[in-house]
């Protein structure tokens, strides 16, 4: 009777790891160190060696865990597009990115022998060696943003912002920017630094009003090299007293857009209202703040992410010109890793050869900064590169033969 008691207390336990374990941790803070995650893992019993089973379905448990981080770090069409890479560079290495784990419960059923882990996943480490094989594009996929957000909380009489010439806002105040700040870094986006950019700002009458154009915007952020500029308002105010008690009712308001400044065109948009309890007035404006800063930030990266990635997945040819073709052998090693080991290349077109000059057209699924920052991970056995010309649509380099 002990035996069953304790056989079925272990599946009630299992089964109820199996189904608390999370669907999927896409949600996830891209910037964490390191993630916990809970998995199952499961090894085949043979010639009744379970010491042996229970140590392939840890290590089971461990890929899967590792395989889920990876979700963390790459989109979905990502980790299908470098499936190898991943199988045969990361998937077999789990347990070099695993810090700790623990096995929450285990059993043994028929010729399975089945192991629920929780595993700390460096995510960090992870990142490390994904960009490292030449695979994370998150950040170089993702646009340079730059903000322009009027807010005004409770107790301040007119809305404040950093743009106008004189300073910029302390990290205390600006309270939706710094909450739709953090979550973008955590999915991967370029953030520039208002404070840097604050000290660039030209003294402009048209810059010194809160309710700053599309136009103003768009030129403030090509000075800073923005690729998106996010400009709007969030406003807090205070609305009744809640019966009974010595709380209060703050509600909050915001209204965004992100905005192309190459094409000005409008990327995504977002209207918020929310609303927060609390004793004090600030401390209450503030919570309301935060609460539509979150909610407009997960409708930007949405919007904006579905968006970049179709201009970004589109073939577009950049024009190649490679100086210092000494040895044709080397322009041949060249492009032999240019056509086979740069990701998104799906065709190199030679144009001419001459005078120590090639040029080409490359056909490839990005950019000319994606084939460029692509080409800078490369190594090659007798020469080194040197690109010292990117453009829109163009990239000049030079070989350099290794002394």
């Amino acid at each position: 009777m002990i035996r069953f008691r304790f056989t079925h207390f272990i599946g009630i336990l299992f089964l109820f790891v199996a189904v608390s374990i999370p669907y999927g941790i896409a949600e996830a803070q891209y910037a964490e160190s390191t993630k916990s995650i809970e998995v199952i893992g499961v090894g085949t019993v043979f010639n009744n060696d379970v010491a042996m089973a229970r140590d392939v379905a840890i290590k089971d448990a461990l890929r899967t865990a590792v395989e889920q981080a990876v979700g963390i770090v790459l989109s979905s069409e990502s980790v299908v597009e470098n499936f190898q890479i991943l199988s045969d560079r990361v998937y077999t290495q789990s347990q070099g990115f695993v810090r700790d784990y623990k096995v929450l419960a285990e059993s043994k059923s028929g010729g399975a022998y089945r192991v629920a882990v929780r595993a700390t996943v460096s995510v960090g480490v992870l990142r490390d060696e994904l960009q490292a094989l030449g695979v994370v594009m998150a950040q170089k996929g993702m646009p340079r943003i730059m903000f322009f957000l009027a807010e005004q909380n409770i107790g301040q009489s007119e809305p404040q912002f950093w743009w106008s010439g004189g300073g910029f806002l302390s990290a205390n105040i600006a309270v939706t920017e710094n909450t739709i700040a953090e979550e973008m870094r955590a999915k991967g986006f370029i953030l520039i630094d208002r404070s840097a950019a604050a000290r660039k700002i030209q003294l402009d009458p048209v810059f010194a009003t809160a309710n700053l154009t599309d136009q103003a915007a768009i030129a403030l952020g090509n000075q800073n090299a923005a690729e998106i500029v996010i400009v709007g308002k969030a406003l807090a105010r205070y609305t009744k007293n809640v019966m009974g008690t010595g709380m209060k009712s703050y509600q909050a308001s915001i209204s965004l857009r992100a905005i192309r400044t190459d094409t000005g065109e409008i990327m995504a948009a977002s209207v918020r209202t929310g609303a927060a309890v609390h004793t004090d007035d600030v401390s209450g404006g503030t919570a309301a703040l935060q609460m539509v800063g979150s909610q407009s930030a997960s409708d930007l990266i949405t919007q904006i992410v579905a968006k970049w990635r179709r201009e970004i997945s589109r073939s577009t040819i950049v024009r190649v010109t490679v100086g210092g073709v000494g040895a044709y052998s080397d322009f041949v090693a060249f492009r032999k890793v240019l056509s086979n080991r740069v990701r998104g290349v799906k065709n190199v077109y030679l144009r001419g050869i001459d005078a120590g000059e090639a040029r080409m057209d490359v056909e490839i699924k990005g950019n000319a900064q994606t084939l460029a920052d692509e080409l800078m991970l490369k190594s090659f056995d007798n020469f080194a590169i040197n690109i010292f010309n990117v453009s829109q649509n163009a990239i000049q380099l030079r070989i350099v033969p290794k002394s």
